[in-house]
């Protein structure tokens, strides 16, 4: 953990960074272009560059190949809103606060971003994303100076424009006509889009890839009928309901519909919540999803492998959590503290650094000190509570570090479950069950055996260092952010567009509810 990236002068920091990326770096010189690009709830298990034994990446495999590869970057959130914020401000949601579901409030404007540090160096700085939880109005606009609507938005309701199938590309569009307006000026690029996030409706001519005799108008018309059979005459059978439910992850009509009855009918028909046939079927979507990402995403990549912005521009491809499909009880993502959710996409390619395969654990939260040491833009006075990752980039050593995650807050109580993972051991702290699991990633990959009981030192050990990180996120709460800025009221519009995205069912709290605050220092460590 460290406050600073040191006493070393900025100029000393960009005489580093020209030694290391090979730039000349005199004075008629542009400064380095740095680019992010997030790809939403992509667990990177299911990438060629990672293992996958599917096609799905052959564009990012291509990238992947000229890139430092991080094998196991760990997140600081398994749901997108404060994910986000700690990748962009190198701090834990414990202390920029945007952490609770399904209204995560606004960061402070105390708070330093990635943005405001490079804007102020004189870098034009972009943002596209898809909206939802990548909108600005929770933290992430602080420093940039272009932040474009989605189409059919207003000024004060963002949609994430999940209904569009194809709004991928039209963000590549405008993504490409900003890098027209801006190939003068060093630039800061965020790109994120929810294309792969659920509801899972890619082409059919990519889900034919894993399910060649997919037939989607088939497939809809037979759901159809199943639906009006229900929602007229409450008569379903057991072909039917496996039918809906398989749906319920591909299609808005499925999701969306009254629901009333059916558990009660699944537990008469015999119908589990995960069977495997629909976790396969969910799958396959969901691969077909990032093979449609990985084509849509070819000509931003051709862009920025053009020479003009190749020998100059730093890219980092990152994920904000993944995914789950019943590994753990649950599917999707938010609630779970397992690699499913929390292990991401991490990779960097730089002019002058070799590709390399990285095992060590790192963070999202080292991104932002990595990119400032990178770039010479350094500051001693930022509270920063990643670490950069410079030595890796050149196949030295970092001494080990933790990595922490807390799962989602539900208004009106705080998350309840907590983790730190420190090399091949995670600890799994459920402070309303005052117990704690351990699992052994090296010997369990699948973390599905607790070994706390056979392993009471390390447990203890790891429970210690969750607890002092407790204490110094209070200590950075205080210097980098305080309280929480005012909360966003969603509107009927932003409520609909999230319960599109999953995250709100009728159960959820209503829009304007506002989670009593009243804090001076963070309260999630109820350990």
């Amino acid at each position: 953990m460290t406050a600073s990236l040191g006493l070393r002068s900025s100029t000393a920091l960009l005489a580093l960074a020209c030694a290391l990326l090979n730039w000349n770096c005199g004075g008629a010189e542009r400064k380095p272009n740095f680019v992010v690009i997030v790809l939403d709830t992509l667990r990177p298990d299911h990438l060629g560059c990672y293992g996958h034994t599917r096609d799905t990446s052959p564009n990012l495999d291509r990238w992947a190949a000229q890139s430092v590869v991080f094998e196991n970057a760990q997140t600081a959130a398994p749901w997108t809103a404060p994910s986000l914020i700690s990748l962009m401000t190198s701090l834990y949601p414990n202390v920029h606060q945007v952490a609770t579901f399904y209204e995560p409030g606004q960061m402070n404007e105390r708070v330093t971003t990635l943005a405001e540090v490079l804007r102020e160096r004189g870098y034009w700085t972009g943002a596209f994303t898809d909206g939802g939880y990548a909108k600005p109005q929770f933290g992430l606009g602080q420093g940039f100076q272009t932040y474009p609507l989605n189409s059919g938005d207003t000024p004060d309701q963002h949609a994430s424009n999940v209904a569009n199938p194809r709004r991928l590309r039209s963000n590549v569009d405008r993504t490409l006509k900003w890098l027209d307006e801006v190939q003068e000026e060093p630039f800061f690029l965020f790109f994120h889009t929810y294309e792969i996030h659920g509801l899972y409706q890619p082409p059919e001519e990519y889900v034919k890839r894993y399910r060649p005799s997919w037939d989607e108008a088939a497939e809809h018309a037979k759901l159809e009928e199943v639906k009006r059979g229900w929602v007229e005459r409450k008569e379903i059978d057991a072909a039917g309901l496996r039918l809906l439910l398989a749906h319920v992850e591909h299609c808005a009509a499925a999701k969306e519909m009254d629901k009333s009855g059916l558990p009660a009918r699944m537990r008469e028909l015999g119908i589990g919540s995960m069977e495997p046939e629909r976790m396969e079927l969910w799958r396959d979507l969901y691969d077909a999803e990032i093979r449609h990402t990985d084509h849509e995403l070819e000509r931003l990549l051709a862009r920025l492998d053009t020479p003009q912005l190749r020998d100059n521009t730093v890219v980092v491809f990152v994920s904000d959590h993944g995914e789950g499909f019943g590994e753990h009880g649950t599917i999707g993502h938010g609630s779970v503290l397992h690699e499913e959710n929390l292990r991401v996409l991490l990779m960097l390619r730089a002019p002058g650094v070799a590709p390399r395969r990285v095992k060590d654990v790192v963070r999202t939260v080292d991104v932002m000190p990595t990119a400032l040491e990178l770039l010479g833009a350094a500051r001693t006075d930022l509270a920063l509570q990643g670490r950069s990752l410079t030595p890796l980039l050149r196949g030295d050593k970092l001494p080990p570090a933790p990595s922490f995650s807390h799962a989602l807050s539900l208004i009106g109580g705080e998350s309840r479950l907590w983790s730190v993972r420190e090399g091949d051991w995670r600890l799994i702290w459920d402070s309303q069950a005052n117990a704690a699991r351990l699992y052994d990633l090296a010997k369990d990959p699948l973390e599905l055996n607790d070994v706390a009981a056979q392993n009471t030192q390390i447990a203890e050990r790891l429970m210690g260092v969750l607890r002092a990180q407790c204490e110094v996120d209070a200590a950075f709460f205080g210097r980098a952010s305080g309280p929480i800025g005012t909360l966003y009221a969603f509107d009927q519009s932003t409520q609909n567009e999230l319960k599109a995205l999953g995250y709100v069912n009728d159960s959820a709290a209503p829009a304007g509810d506002v989670l009593p605050r009243g804090i001076e220092r963070p309260n999630y460590c109820g350990h």
